[in-house]
């Protein structure tokens, strides 16, 4: 897997939050994590967007619940697809 495919990945389905922060914002952050290859500040990197996210779901008009389900979707096609990526670069 690539580090465009892994970003694809775990963003598929997040039409909420890709509108309501930019595909670019998005993508660039999603791209940064990836891009890590220490797990633990990758994770640490994930739950910060994660924050963000469920702050901007909110405030752009959808209830708590509502973002943290969305939100929560979205963290795991994220750590998958981190997952992947890095499997994939150690079994070289």
């Amino acid at each position: 897997m690539k580090i465009e495919e892994a970003v694809t990945a775990a963003t598929a389905e997040s039409g909420a939050l890709l509108s309501c922060l930019g595909q670019p914002v998005v993508a660039y952050h999603v791209t940064a994590i990836m891009r890590e290859p220490d797990k633990s500040h990758a994770r640490q990197m994930q739950l910060a967007l994660m924050q963000r996210s469920i702050e901007a779901l909110v405030d752009d008009g959808l209830d708590d619940s509502e973002a943290e389900h969305c939100v929560s979707q979205f963290s795991g096609r994220l750590g998958s697809a981190w997952d992947l990526l890095h499997m994939s670069d150690t079994a070289h």
